[in-house]
């Protein structure tokens, strides 16, 4: 039964969401604020939201997301029961109640409030991918209620979530009390803003993206490692697991999927499930695979093996260049890619956005540098690469960013410098990004997702420092897993966006 609203309980203010229409109809009277959200960590952010909210009626409700709707990467802090209660503790608040759906749709319906309050950061409708705000304001339209944006400084439940984790001694440098949990370094003092990222997705969520390159098969041999034989005096271990994953071009494409409208591969021997909006052209059935053998006590590869079969592939890497917004040249050095077929391309296109990366590896050392492509938009290097190019190590990486850039004769690169971080120019606008990264599981796959998503950045004129970060939150994404696990999400780049910046 519901009761007056001077209740003083935390626990009386909970309703669900079936009380909604009564409140509206015993409180007909009244200008009835609604707010809606996760509220997993209750902080100052939500007090001067709330304070906002509730100065444009006379009483407020807020409606929780339920914990089976949430959808962030990061696991949520206290269950839907304890965030209930914790803001309904809050004075300013009257009702709070679960909504056991992704949206505030039903809920707006059930209370019709008067004002219904979204935080600054969903002020601008057009970063609204997935067009909830949108739907939302329609309900409101419907009845005659308005929404409202805040403008108050927003805070990050997601930051405080994962920062908290660290114990304040920490900072103390006592190794016994740091927090392997966190993940990520904070780079708030960059200047950077969650607003940006959303028009990063935004901005590709359009784009109709060809990659070309080389497909590679991952394989991963745990081994626990027993001594020497004693037949032969080599290192011997028993097979404990092998895994099976897509690496190069496939799971390139497997990233772009995850921001893109659809996504063209040109490669070889791709037959993996791969998302609905990847399709596949193959040169030719021939594979890559590479084989690592890891000593499943630290987790450090002690041997590798490549088998490469491509026989009698098509140097016709795609019909037009132009049929696409934006084409990814992904070399690997094993022969699948003719740089005069290519280049010839590159040449051809005349709106195209080209990307293109040719990667230095154990068994091409020297010789697969990005110089044999010619007339690209954006070249992302990583240092070894830039030196070879050069023909010079030791320089500091802003004389390698300069340097490598006048010589591939481009205003957009990259170069990589692994846990040193990234640097980036575009068109003489230059940022230098520190890695993101605190640990590591494993570093292979990071170069292949910074590639993905800086591409994807610089082709829809995004300035270095973005190009930069939206790069760098793919790799820093790639570390926590094994190789290539899993492909990047839109949710996963978000959330890590919201810790490091």
């Amino acid at each position: 039964m519901i009761g007056t609203v001077d209740r003083v309980s935390p626990r009386d203010k909970i309703v669900t969401i079936d009380d909604l229409p009564r409140i509206r109809e015993r409180l007909r009277g009244k200008h009835i604020v609604h707010c809606h959200g996760a509220f997993d960590l209750v902080h100052i952010g939500h007090l001067t939201h709330f304070e906002e909210a509730r100065s444009l009626g006379d009483l407020l409700v807020v409606t929780i997301t339920a914990d089976r709707h949430i959808t962030k990467k990061r696991s949520i802090t206290f269950s839907e029961d304890d965030r209930a209660r914790q803001v309904a503790a809050l004075e300013l608040v009257d009702y709070v109640a679960i909504v056991h759906e992704p949206t505030a749709l039903s809920a707006i319906e059930a209370l019709q409030p008067d004002v219904y309050v979204k935080g600054p950061e969903y002020a601008d409708l057009t970063l609204d991918r997935s067009r909830s705000i949108y739907h939302e304001m329609r309900a409101l339209e419907r009845y005659g209620g308005r929404m409202h944006f805040t403008s108050g400084e927003t805070f990050s439940s997601t930051k405080l979530s994962h920062f908290l984790l660290a114990a304040p001694e920490a900072a103390q440098r006592n190794p016994l009390l740091q927090n392997d949990r966190v993940l990520f370094k904070d780079v708030s003092s960059l200047g950077f803003r969650l607003e940006e990222l959303k028009l990063f997705l935004a901005k590709a969520a359009p784009l109709r993206v060809c990659v070309v390159g080389e497909s590679i098969v991952d394989q991963w041999v745990d081994v626990a490692l027993t001594n020497l034989s004693t037949q032969s005096r080599c290192v011997a271990g028993a097979e404990v697991d092998r895994v099976e994953q897509v690496g190069g071009v496939g799971i390139i494409a497997q990233h772009l999927a995850g921001f893109v409208r659809e996504v063209h591969c040109v490669t070889n021997g791709l037959s993996a499930k791969l998302p609905s909006n990847v399709h596949v052209t193959n040169l030719t059935a021939g594979t890559v695979v590479e084989t690592r053998f890891v000593d499943r006590e630290t987790g450090r590869p002690v041997f590798k093996t490549k088998r490469r079969t491509l026989p009698d592939a098509s140097h016709d890497v795609a019909a037009s260049f132009d049929d696409y917004d934006v084409v990814l040249i992904a070399d690997f050095g094993h022969g699948l890619l003719d740089a005069t077929a290519v280049n010839r391309r590159i040449a051809e296109r005349n709106r195209a956005y080209v990307g293109a990366m040719a990667q230095v590896n154990s068994s091409n050392y020297g010789y697969n540098l990005p110089l044999k492509y010619v007339g690209a938009d954006y070249y992302s290097l990583n240092r070894t690469e830039a030196e070879l190019c050069l023909h010079e190590r030791g320089l500091s990486l802003p004389e390698l960013m300069a340097r490598a850039a006048r010589l591939l004769e481009c205003g957009a690169v990259s170069v990589t410098d692994g846990g040193h971080g990234a640097m980036v120019t575009v068109n003489g606008d230059r940022f230098e990004m520190p890695s993101l990264s605190v640990s590591v599981v494993d570093s292979i796959g990071c170069g292949d997702a910074y590639f993905a998503l800086s591409t994807l950045a610089a082709s829809v004129g995004l300035p270095a420092r973005l190009v930069a970060l939206t790069g760098s939150i793919g790799a820093a994404a790639m570390t926590q897993r094994r190789c290539n696990e899993t492909a990047i999400t839109e949710q996963e780049f978000l959330t890590i966006g919201k810790i490091v910046i």
